[in-house]
């Protein structure tokens, strides 16, 4: 059935998937795998009576214990059986160890599954629970992965509206009848052996109205306790005397595999010991809701139902409850909620319609109202024409004076103005030409550093591609003097007296080590050319997409020089030893950036040459304090993060662990001509400059944090795509 409109209800099936499944491998052993089952302890009590005024207040250990119905075995990823609590029912009754087998040799397989789709939904999987009689069906995704396993417990915590129908239904009307049933007498192995029989969940223990413990002859009332499951008859299910069978406690297949991992002697208990009683009953009479509420407040997946004297009528599980779901009745109910709510909301829209009609009639009043104090204030101005009249030579020389003093206003602000204008241009001039010659002077450099790098690559290119040759030629000399010596071993006396005197053995062992510094020198010295002419970037005048990784490696191996140790420095009239800058790497993962890529290298520069200036005017003091202990923190660190912000930009930070800088001189770092350097160190335009490039030329954000000994740190915010924010 297809319902106009979206549901009020929600049938979807993910709502009773369980995501929370105990998965095994094949060979993991069968009695391991019932103690993950049970998840319960070799020490912990097995005395389940308890008195029902106590329910409320606390339960037994082993029903405080959350434990997991089913396993599913799985092996490469691929579903490959499922392991339940009737399959160790049906194990303990034919008396098999669980130690000696895996749970491949014990499990349920091949396992019905339903694939997840727009299509499925809880009525689908109460479908296939009741074609193939069973409580636990995996869901696997379009992919053949798993979901989770949905049961009759949780269909009944998915659907949302279980009071739809459980109100319209009597507990009478879907308990289980045929109920098995023993006496409390009867041994715990046996009830097992009940349970695999008749395929049932569980056994009411009873006895006969007026008997005590002594019990009554039942379903459960096995001659031979040690007898196997296949020599036992298969007992039908016979009406039993509502009149004589009196409820006194309950034993469930839960309780089984409780017993079972705690290696207990099932042949040697009687359910009397075990049993939970008294059991929870309500009657035959009471509504669904009512079942299930009670259900959900004492934590429990079945009640007995009695009769008026406390007789036996049924039982009623959660599989039960899901026996009224039926697909018909459920969007029968669904559709004739959402015909009310319909109904409802067309008269919600009716009464806004009125209102909005009233609302128009109000502003039709108001605009009368309005014309009519318009009139009225015409009449007014009409009779006061002539006092005006009256009093216009004495507004006239008013009006006179204030057009005098408001001229002499207006020339104050004028000039006011103009020399505010004036002084801004004059900023901005000063400004302009010192981004000019700071600009100049950069274009020039990049213009040196490319032609010094062409000029050093052709020469370079021309050794570093002949070393190889070199050093092949010097390896086969070196293996031809090497052979003279075996072939020759007493050479003449020249030949001795030669080698002597140039030392031959040193050189034999020092001339691969030649070539290879000096094959090292060569690749150094390409590598240098390389980030020079990458860091000048004179062919990439326009905006292009640029990996920003790229532009600050080569700014790094620029100042490599003076990231290295630079032996002493002088700091208070006293000779420390000056330590490398550690500089720590944290790329994240950036795409490429359109943006001028010289000019980000310039930012680049101007950032990490401060922070290297901070450091080294630091370190004096640092390597000083002698009550200080050399740790990781006080070593000059430079520590460079790049990441992705969000879809539309990426930031850079660039910090260092430094003096640190006041507020007033973080507030001021961006003014033109600003700086803290001594005179003839620094220009005070590196940093204006740089936030000019970011903010004006990238559209993007430059800031700066900082504190008095706690380092300083500059952010940088690019937008990735320049056309994507305009």
């Amino acid at each position: 059935m297809q319902l106009n409109g979206p549901r009020i209800y929600s049938l979807d099936l993910r709502r009773a998937i369980e995501p929370d499944v105990l998965i095994v491998d094949p060979d993991t052993p069968a009695i391991e795998v019932m103690a993950r089952m049970s998840q319960v302890r070799s020490s912990c009590s097995v005395t389940r009576s308890h008195p029902l005024s106590e329910v409320e207040a606390s339960t037994s250990s082993l029903q405080s214990l959350k434990r997991a119905s089913c396993a599913l075995v799985m092996e490469r990823g691929q579903l490959v059986g499922i392991f339940t609590e009737r399959d160790i029912v049906r194990l303990t009754a034919l008396g098999m160890n669980l130690r000696e087998f895996t749970v491949a040799q014990v499990m349920t397989h091949p396992v019905i599954t339903l694939t997840q789709s727009d299509s499925q939904d809880i009525f689908t999987a109460l479908s296939i629970f009741r074609q193939y009689r069973i409580r636990h069906l995996p869901i696997m995704d379009k992919q053949g992965q798993l979901m989770g396993v949905v049961t009759p417990v949780s269909i009944g915590r998915g659907m949302q509206p279980v009071n739809l129908l459980t109100r319209l239904w009597y507990v009478a009307d879907v308990m289980t009848t045929e109920v098995v049933h023993a006496r409390a007498t009867a041994s715990v192995l046996s009830l097992a052996q009940l349970m695999a029989q008749h395929r049932v969940s569980c056994v009411v223990i009873t006895e006969e109205r007026g008997e005590g413990e002594g019990g009554t002859r039942g379903q459960g009332d096995t001659g031979n306790i040690n007898e196997t499951l296949p020599a036992l008859p298969c007992l039908p299910l016979e009406p039993f005397s509502s009149s004589s069978c009196i409820p006194v406690g309950i034993v469930t297949e839960g309780d089984i595999v409780e017993f079972q991992a705690l290696e207990l002697n099932l042949s040697q208990m009687q359910a009397v010991d075990v049993m939970s009683t008294p059991p929870f009953c309500l009657g035959a009479t009471e509504s669904l809701w009512v079942a299930y509420q009670e259900m959900q407040r004492r934590h429990v997946r079945r009640l007995v139902v009695t009769g008026d004297e406390g007789e036996l009528l049924g039982v009623l599980s959660q599989t039960s409850l899901l026996q009224v779901l039926s697909p018909t009745e459920m969007y029968g109910v669904i559709e004739e909620l959402q015909q009310a709510v319909e109904e409802s909301t067309t008269e919600l829209r009716k009464t806004n319609e009125r209102l909005q009609q009233e609302i128009i009639e109000r502003q039709r009043a108001e605009v009368a109202l309005q014309k009519a104090n318009d009139e009225l204030k015409r009449q007014v101005e009409e009779q006061t024409a002539e006092l005006r009249a009256a009093n216009a030579l004495l507004k006239q020389d008013i009006a006179s004076r204030q057009r005098v003093e408001a001229a002499l206003r207006q020339s104050e602000a004028q000039l006011r103005q103009q020399t505010q204008q004036l002084e801004r241009a004059l900023h901005e001039l000063q400004n302009t030409q010192a981004h000019l010659i700071q600009t100049e002077k950069m274009s020039s450099l990049g213009q040196m550093v490319a032609g010094v790098a062409h000029e050093i690559n052709n020469p370079v290119s021309f050794i570093h591609g002949n070393l190889p040759y070199a050093t092949e030629y010097v390896q086969g000399l070196l293996r031809l003097v090497q052979l003279y010596q075996q072939q020759y071993p007493h050479p003449g006396l020249a030949i001795q007296m030669q080698a002597e005197a140039i030392d031959l053995n040193f050189m034999l062992d020092d001339l691969p080590k030649l070539m290879a510094s000096m094959h090292l020198g060569a690749e150094r010295i390409r590598q240098i050319v390389l980030s020079l002419r990458s860091f000048s970037r004179l062919d990439e005048a326009e905006m292009k997409p640029v990996d920003l990784h790229e532009g600050i490696d080569s700014t790094l191996l620029i100042l490599q020089n003076r990231l290295r140790p630079q032996g002493v420095s002088r700091k208070r009239g006293t000779l420390a030893e000056h330590p490398g800058i550690l500089v720590i790497k944290e790329y994240g993962d950036l795409p490429r950036v359109d943006c001028y890529a010289g000019q980000l290298n310039q930012v680049f520069m101007n950032i990490l040459s401060n922070a290297i200036d901070a450091l080294e005017e630091d370190c004096g003091d640092r390597m000083q304090d002698a009550s200080s202990e050399d740790s990781p923190d006080s070593s000059p660190q430079i520590r460079i993060r790049t990441e992705v912000i969000n879809s539309d930009w990426v930031g850079i930070r660039i910090a260092d662990n430094g003096p640190g800088m006041t507020e007033s001189t973080r507030q001021k770092l961006f003014d033109p001509f600003f700086t803290t350097k001594p005179v003839g160190k620094g220009t005070g335009l590196g940093l204006s400059i740089s936030y000019k490039i970011v903010v004006e030329k990238h559209g993007g954000r430059l800031n700066c944090v900082s504190a008095p000994g706690q380092g300083t740190e500059f952010i940088i915010e690019i937008p990735i795509r320049q056309g994507a924010l305009t």
